[in-house]
């Protein structure tokens, strides 16, 4: 009897073995198909375009703006643009009396005259009345003493033969001393006049020469824009003033100093919009992303543009514990003539920053996605009757259709409610 338990227990074993890895392959197929209430609700996903964009609202303006102002001080002489009107490039606008610019070119010419000279006279510094006269007073120093020294030598040989007196001697001998004296002053003056062509004095009259020639070539610049021209196709309007400042189109007759604003040129041919981001949404912008644009006073229409730029300095006063906001310009790419013709300076707009885009992106409701630990899969399958399938798939942007998953094509996603 104990003999028949005994071999009875191998078998038991396999058995219950056998049970459990059917019981386990079972588990594992039913956890890869969908419950039979799962089966019922089933979409269709294809791929689709989506875009996510950030919404800015701000003005029109011209990309081109440019304040003519005065070239040197004077008179307006004549002014031939009346202010709102449509100029072409190249027309003259303003001219300047260069009266009072005529008397400062000839006193810099004046002036760039005596540098040149004084640098000339330099040049040939050795040869000059200032040297030839130190070099004269000092050959003739050393000649006094030379024919002192002899009269000397003879007057002391008479002067041991007992012929001249011991007066005569001791005053040539004082007289010696002083030609020395006058010899050495005259070597030291000429040693400095000739100085005087090199070294510091040269280098100051060089200096003096190129700013003689720097103010005289500023002033005859200047004197060649006593006419004011167009930059470019535009309106002419008042130019912007700093605050605290009137704003005063450039009229005939008015004295105006070097720099004063005497007119604003604005291009048509290209515009954009200038707008403001918050801090919060700072990180999401670059330059060059494209945008689209639209406005109540352009119904109907939508330009296409990019980013031009992004200030780095916030336009947020100070203070006030408000969050910064920042500059940002939208340049419009194209502009056509019918739209021209719609849009003013001013106008409000709105810009539509396109911050990603797929054009064949996977959709689905956020009630298709399941996750595992830091996985996400979905059921899919390729078409109605097709054998359903666990797809691992990766999360993308979450847009208003829903989210775009990557990691399945188009076909069937299931959708529960779970």
């Amino acid at each position: 009897m104990l003999n028949i338990f005994h071999r009875r227990i191998p078998v038991t074993v396999m058995v219950l073995s056998a049970i459990l890895v059917t019981t386990w392959l079972f588990m594992s197929k039913y956890n890869n198909k969908p419950t039979p209430k799962q089966q019922a609700e089933w979409m269709l996903v294809q791929p689709q375009a989506i875009e996510q964009q950030l919404g800015l609202v701000g003005r029109i303006q011209a990309e081109r703006q440019i304040i003519l102002s005065a070239p040197f001080e004077g008179l307006i002489r004549d002014v031939r643009v009346r202010e709102g009107e449509f100029i072409k490039a190249g027309r003259t606008l303003v001219q300047l009396d260069p009266g009072l610019l005529g008397i400062q070119l000839r006193q810099a010419e004046a002036e760039l005259i005596k540098s040149k000279r004084e640098v000339h006279q330099l040049d040939k510094w050795s040869s000059s009345p200032d040297v030839s006269r130190a070099r004269r007073a000092e050959l003739s120093a050393r000649s006094a003493l030379t024919a002192t020294q002899a009269n000397l030598r003879d007057t002391r040989a008479l002067f041991k033969r007992g012929i001249v007196p011991r007066m005569e001697v001791d005053a040539l001998v004082q007289q010696e001393l002083t030609q020395q004296q006058d010899l050495l002053s005259a070597q030291d003056d000429l040693r400095d006049v000739k100085a005087r062509g090199t070294g510091e004095e040269r280098k100051i009259a060089e200096m003096g020469l190129l700013n003689a020639q720097v103010r005289y070539q500023t002033l005859e610049e200047q004197s060649k824009k006593q006419t004011i021209n167009a930059p470019f196709d535009g309106i002419a309007v008042r130019p912007d003033v700093t605050e605290g400042g009137k704003a005063v189109f450039a009229q005939q007759g008015m004295q105006v100093s070097q720099g004063t604003p005497l007119i604003t040129v604005i291009g048509l041919d290209r515009l954009q919009v200038l707008t403001q981001v918050n801090e919060s949404d700072l990180y999401l912008l670059r330059e060059g992303m494209l945008v689209k644009i639209t406005g109540d006073g352009f119904t109907g229409q939508i330009l296409d543009g990019h980013i031009s730029a992004i200030s780095v300095q916030s336009d947020s006063p100070d203070g006030g514990g408000t969050s910064a906001r920042y500059n940002v310009v939208a340049s419009i790419d194209s502009l056509k003539s019918h739209s021209a013709q719609q849009i003013r300076l001013g106008m409000s707009a709105r810009v539509a920053v396109i911050l990603y885009r797929n054009e064949k992106a996977i959709i689905v409701p956020p009630d298709a996605i399941h996750e595992e630990g830091d996985s996400a899969w979905v059921w899919y399958r390729t078409s109605p009757d097709a054998e359903v399938s666990k797809h691992i798939i990766v999360r993308g942007k979450t847009v208003t259709q829903g989210i775009e998953i990557h990691g399945v094509e188009g076909g069937y996603v299931m959708v529960s409610g779970q």
